[in-house]
């Protein structure tokens, strides 16, 4: 009744209501991969049909990228998260780039170190997470419009990584599954991607417990020598200059397919520039 009257007053006033522009202004930061946010918008606001283009748009673009937005307490992060996919408090974690950031925060038992390695998110999990969402929640420097130029991510396309790969090696590759440690779980070198269509590779560096081969004839496990893939592939992530570098600045959201992309810690920030990353993930799919 309050709200009615109010909205009755400002009729008789001639006093117009403006709503907040939800709109979200995009544009590519990449020619193959990744867009970003060229407006303030704020995520807890945004309408279904804004939802329906950012899921699009993660669905063709692989990444997308908030500049400086407010900071998200856990609640609203998990509720923003659901807007890609399935998720719960348990999906909550945060990245640190010192084992000094790790030690002071209150949430020892799931940060987890940033690495130099190229990775995606629990490869070692039978069900990967499909959407990783990151935002730094803490840093020494907040002003939201200087950059901590100490600590940044290099972000990349699997798709791209995979087109690189010559006709005759992937031939060889196809047959190729890859064991992680922790789970002992096996996946796929090469793959389709189960939403974009598009071959693939899935591959982290971190975890790589054992490699073999699996004839599609007979079934047969041939052990391959870790090191002569594992160099090979750290030859064809390195050589793929296609790539986006993010220095992170308080309160920056990225938002990444974990299936279609890749990423490293290329900066360190020192201990006395600490910063934390909270990551949310949705429920994953078995590939």
């Amino acid at each position: 009744m309050v709200h009615l009257n109010l909205k009755r007053l400002f009729k008789c006033l001639s006093v117009k209501v403006f709503k907040k522009n939800r709109n979200i202004d995009i544009e590519n930061i990449n020619i193959s991969f990744g867009s970003k946010a060229k407006n303030k918008f704020d995520l807890r606001n945004i309408d279904a049909s804004e939802v329906t283009k950012l899921k699009a748009l993660i669905e063709d673009r692989g990444m997308f990228v908030i500049p400086s937005h407010q900071v998200l307490s856990e609640t609203e992060q998990i509720k923003i998260t659901k807007y890609f996919g399935n998720t719960d408090s348990d999906s909550i974690s945060y990245i640190s780039a010192n084992t000094k950031v790790k030690s002071k925060t209150g949430t020892s038992d799931n940060t987890y170190l940033s690495s130099e390695l190229w990775h995606n998110d629990e490869p070692y999990l039978k069900n990967p997470p499909h959407i990783s969402i990151f935002q730094m929640v803490d840093s020494v420097n907040q002003n939201v419009d200087d950059v901590n130029q100490n600590w940044e991510t290099t972000f990349t396309s699997l798709h791209d990584i995979c087109s690189n790969i010559t006709e005759e090696v992937k031939l060889k590759w196809n047959s190729i599954h890859i064991m992680y440690s922790g789970n002992d779980v096996i996946h796929p070198l090469l793959w389709i991607h189960p939403f974009t269509g598009r071959q693939s590779i899935y591959f982290d560096f971190r975890f790589v417990k054992q490699i073999f081969s699996i004839c599609k004839n007979t079934g047969e496990i041939l052990i391959k020598s870790n090191n002569e893939i594992v160099s090979k592939l750290y030859k064809l992530f390195s050589s793929n200059k296609d790539v986006y570098n993010h220095k992170w600045c308080h309160g920056d959201i990225i938002i990444i397919d974990n299936y279609a992309i890749s990423r490293r810690q290329t900066l360190k920030p020192s201990y006395d520039n600490p910063a934390l990353v909270r990551r949310t993930t949705t429920a994953g799919l078995y590939f």
